[in-house]
């Protein structure tokens, strides 16, 4: 999905006839915990389904399903940071989700 979203910005950008340059620092961003996700990718923790939320990085099957279970229970999140209330996820669980989830 990301390569899929990479070709279409420089889709984009070469359609529009912008200048691509594209060097070693965004290789770097990768596999950085503070790695830059578009908007149109980002998670709604509020509306995600269980298959959605698993494919955040440390987030298997039974997280995702007690991210469900307690938004059914307890409403929709205020912020990010209700998710470290759910049983599964720290503080260092969420700072590697928080660049791919929406802000509510």
């Amino acid at each position: 999905m990301k390569k899929m979203s990479l070709l279409f910005v420089v889709l984009c950008l070469f359609v529009t006839g912008a200048t691509v340059v594209i060097d070693e620092s965004f290789a770097a961003t990768k596999s950085s915990s503070q790695a830059v996700v578009p908007l149109a990718d980002k998670v709604n923790i509020n509306t995600a389904d269980e298959a959605i939320l698993s494919t955040l990085p440390g987030i298997g099957e039974k997280t995702a399903a007690a991210i469900t279970s307690y938004r059914k229970e307890n409403g929709n999140f205020k912020s990010i940071d209700d998710l470290a209330r759910v049983k599964g996820i720290g503080d260092k669980k969420l700072a590697k989700i928080r660049p791919y989830l929406q802000e509510i």
